[in-house]
């Protein structure tokens, strides 16, 4: 799932005939995966169950705002006494773990040529830079024929190929664990909520998440915690709570907003080499050679 804009893809002023839509991927940042998790949450599973007012949409929340803020602009998820609307959804990050033993399909560690100590590049695409490839092969297809005259095209192997490189900083894998708190005032709303989580991926507990062009390999933990108060006789409002809890195999690429190095750096391979020369001196001119 690509946007519309561009324009914060950090592409280098000199790459005018590159567009970010051929590379088909943004930056990959801790906001992205949080991004993608709640996306799957919200658009693929679309989670609705029955209430007083009918059958209606769940509102799912990142985390829990503040009281205040939340009574100012979201007043629809709270009643007149300034409790929240029952059913809820609400997601909240609880680890990230870099652990060198679970890393993705990017396993070798490349150093940046500055020795700085900083990550290096890894190249994904490559394509010949047509134009200046041109301009080297109408340059040695050039020669003097019979007449004296300039003869261009001449055909000959051309092995002077200019080659563009588009480069991005090499992934960093991180693990990041997710729990989605489902709250609810009847049973029946809890298991209209839960089941989706429990078949929507099959006999498997693994499914796949989109942000970006970037794809995150996603676990759903197959314990489905329960903390609900229907044995207890007090006078609290009655409430069914259950905690799933998802572990997200992420990446992330380049260091964020405080990155000074560019995302997509473009390069072009050295063909050819020359040394300056000077020039033969003519006879009978004074020279700078000559004493």
């Amino acid at each position: 799932m690509l946007p519309d804009n561009f324009d914060f893809a950090q592409l280098p002023p000199e790459a005018t005939d590159v567009t970010l839509k051929e590379i088909g991927m943004l930056s990959s940042t801790i906001e992205t995966i949080d991004m993608a998790l709640m996306s799957w949450v919200k658009e693929d599973l679309d989670l609705s169950a029955k209430t007083n007012a009918g059958y209606e949409r769940v509102p799912v929340l990142w985390q829990a705002p503040e009281r205040a803020f939340q009574i100012k602009n979201e007043k629809s998820l709270r009643d007149e006494r300034g409790s929240l609307v029952l059913p809820l959804i609400s997601v909240e990050r609880a680890n990230i773990i870099k652990d060198p033993d679970r890393k993705g399909s990017f396993q070798a560690h490349t150093f940046s040529q500055d020795h700085k100590g900083r990550s290096g590049r890894m190249v994904i695409a490559r394509r010949v830079k047509q134009d200046k490839t041109r301009n080297f092969a109408v340059a040695a297809g050039t020669r003097t024929n019979t007449e004296g005259t300039l003869q261009q095209h001449f055909p000959r192997v051309n092995k002077r190929v200019v080659i563009q490189s588009l480069s991005i900083p090499i992934p960093v894998y991180v693990n990041v664990e997710y729990k989605i708190t489902i709250k609810t005032e009847y049973q029946e709303q809890m298991n209209q909520l839960m089941q989706p989580f429990m078949t929507r991926t099959g006999q498997i507990n693994s499914f796949l998440m989109r942000r970006n062009g970037h794809i995150y390999e996603s676990f759903i933990d197959q314990t489905f915690t329960h903390n609900n108060n229907a044995s207890n006789l007090a006078e609290d409002m009655r409430m069914f709570e259950t905690a799933i809890n998802i572990r997200v195999l992420g990446y992330l690429i380049g260091e964020g907003d405080n990155d000074d190095r560019p995302i997509v750096k473009v390069d072009e391979s050295v063909v050819e080499v020359t040394f300056p020369r000077e020039s033969a001196v003519i006879p009978g001119q004074p020279s700078f050679l000559e004493d």
